[in-house]
């Protein structure tokens, strides 16, 4: 099946017609320590359960699916083989693997000839091919670098199957968008308490 025609931009949600936005993050539990000045492991482990739970309720282990992780680019900076997105997917030698640059994206931030985004694409896989815990949890860890496992840029499940493209931007929240409603509206359902608050009434308007 072919992928959804869905820009891979920043914010998903804001940039589709039909999106889903959760609360990845307790909002009832501290980042931090107050007492040792340290990172609270609580919440890391409850947020990483919030995206599984997500990404399971999102993606069958037999889906085809495709992963584009990008990065911003000043001409020298590249995606290398040796980078961490490709230790999340089981038997890589298998996939298909697509270096691109990109300058239709974030426009209004490339200035200059030699700027652009840099992305792979890994495709021929199943949701089975991934280590779904291990990629989210290196997505939650995005701005906490003293974590393990943890990277830069940007990541995107899409889903061929059910059509669909999933976003953990951080470890405040989640996107899941389509350009089927139908494919969002049993999730909307499952995991309506974990709506983010703040677009709730936009996203109400359009599942409830």
């Amino acid at each position: 099946m072919d992928e959804p025609n869905i820009k891979l931009e920043r914010p998903l949600f804001y940039k589709c017609s039909y999106g889903l936005r959760f609360e990845i993050g307790p909002s009832d539990v501290e980042i931090w320590n107050e007492d040792n000045e340290t990172l609270n492991n609580e919440y890391f482990s409850l947020a990483l359960e919030r995206a599984m739970s997500i990404f399971q309720a999102s993606f069958e282990p037999s889906d085809e699916i495709a992963i584009a992780y990008q990065i911003y680019s000043d001409g020298r900076k590249k995606i290398k083989k040796r980078s961490s997105i490709f230790k999340y997917v089981t038997d890589i030698d298998k996939a298909n693997i697509q270096f691109s640059d990109h300058r239709d994206i974030y426009e209004e931030n490339i200035d200059f000839k030699c700027e652009c985004w840099k992305r792979v694409t890994i495709s021929n896989i199943t949701a089975s091919n991934i280590d779904a815990e291990q990629l989210l949890k290196a997505t939650i860890n995005t701005d906490f670098p003293s974590r393990t496992p943890h990277f830069k840029g940007e990541c995107y499940l899409i889903n061929k199957t059910k059509q669909l493209v999933l976003n953990l931007y951080d470890d405040r929240g989640m996107d899941v968008v389509s350009t089927n409603k139908d494919q969002l509206q049993g999730l909307y359902r499952s995991h309506n308490k974990m709506i983010l608050d703040y677009d709730r009434d936009k996203i109400d308007s359009v599942f409830s």
